[in-house]
């Protein structure tokens, strides 16, 4: 298998033509929410059905962060250094020490219903946490626990420092990823239900206007349904999407560059290593980092005062 799919040739602006996928670690059942340390030099990433978070290294290797993890799923950093993650069991997005032992929950229910089961999450310069919520931690027991969906729609929210969580958008069939723009106005989301990047422009008081289709997220298969997941902004505008076959990379306008060829389904990633210049893959049962051209922005957001 041909590690690139080249859709335009300024793919190679992102990648060497000759980089390879390299397997750090295996044996996983479903990886998914990984996050880079800038400072300390290492992984978080969950494994959704095993319940289970794990932390890499390149001096350390492997070991067990967190568990159990509630299923987790995507997981930032808040501005702190904490850990902010998704839990599917549970339907709670909780914030957690290094050690993954203090537990805060953040948000758990909307109009006093409980959550879907959130999903992906990203931590904004004012300390805001937005979130996806579809409902595959309850429709799914591979992912979750079967259980009635309560809430009449699929939504993204916005939670404020002062403890406010916002429903910004309620319209998307199965929101899934999201990243912001490096300018902070922007906000992109991704449906999996229906495989296109719609972005928003985010007005000062957080909410989000300007709807707009931004990219489809498309590709030839064999038998295999990989639909839009982890999402990324690169500090050269660049946005990188999981989907068909694996890793999507577009250009600041929309238009895909290629896709980074994987043999199993690729659910997220982050960019890290001491330049974040490795594009580090969860991709079901193994975690993968491929060197890229380019570097992506730290994950610890330098929280502005306001």
């Amino acid at each position: 298998m041909d590690t690139f799919e080249i859709r335009d040739e300024r793919l190679f602006e992102v990648f060497d033509r000759d980089a390879k996928l390299e397997t750090l670690a295996d044996g996983f059942i479903f990886t998914e929410g990984p996050i880079w340390h800038p400072d300390e030099h290492w992984l978080v990433f969950s494994d959704i059905i095993s319940s289970i978070q794990y932390r890499w290294s390149q001096s350390d290797g492997l070991s067990v962060f967190r568990q159990p993890s509630n299923m987790a799923n995507g997981n930032f950093f808040d501005g702190a250094g904490h850990i902010v993650s998704c839990e599917h069991a549970t339907s709670r997005l909780v914030r957690h020490d290094h050690d993954g032992r203090v537990v805060t929950t953040l948000a758990s229910h909307f109009g006093g219903i409980p959550l879907n089961s959130p999903n992906d999450v990203v931590v904004d310069l004012l300390g805001r946490i937005w979130f996806t919520d579809p409902t595959f931690g309850r429709i799914r027991d591979d992912v979750g626990i079967l259980r009635p969906v309560e809430l009449n729609h699929q939504g993204v929210y916005r939670l404020d420092p002062d403890g406010r969580l916002d429903l910004v958008v309620d319209d998307f069939k199965q929101p899934n990823g999201l990243c912001l723009s490096r300018d902070e106005r922007h906000l992109f989301v991704n449906d999996s239900a229906d495989p296109c990047i719609r972005r928003f422009d985010i007005s000062p008081d957080g909410s989000l206007t300007n709807d707009q289709l931004w990219a489809r997220v498309d590709g030839e298969q064999e038998g295999r349904k990989w639909v839009p997941d982890g999402m990324k902004v690169a500090d050269t505008d660049h946005i990188f999407c999981n989907g068909p076959n694996g890793v999507h990379v577009f250009d600041s306008a929309a238009i895909c560059l290629g896709v980074i060829n994987f043999p199993e389904k690729s659910t997220n990633f982050c960019f890290g290593g001491p330049a974040r210049d490795w594009l580090y893959v969860t991709a079901s049962s193994r975690l993968y980092r491929i060197r890229t051209k380019i570097s992506g922005p730290s994950m610890i957001p330098a929280i502005k005062s306001v």
